[in-house]
């Protein structure tokens, strides 16, 4: 089955995914004693991905585990590709 995310056409919501990846990278990567407030900056940066995914249709068209793990995919590939 095709990858249901348009690189082109659902662009911001690559960068809405790679906001989540980042913030996660930085959380995973903390060694200090209060990282409270890198798990709040993940959790508002899913927060805003999930209500752009829902937002451009694709949870409804697709289903919600479709329309996430492709968005994961295409968000990797591009980044991969540079």
């Amino acid at each position: 089955m095709a990858n249901v995310i348009d690189p082109e056409r659902h662009r911001d919501l690559l960068q809405f995914q790679q906001a989540v990846f980042d913030a996660d990278a930085e959380l995973t990567a903390y060694t200090g004693e209060d990282a409270a407030p890198l798990r709040e900056q993940v959790r508002q940066a899913a927060a805003a991905r999930d209500e752009a995914l829902r937002a451009s249709g694709l949870v409804n068209e697709h289903g919600w585990f479709t329309a996430d793990q492709d968005l994961k995919r295409a968000t990797r590939a591009a980044v991969a590709m540079g």
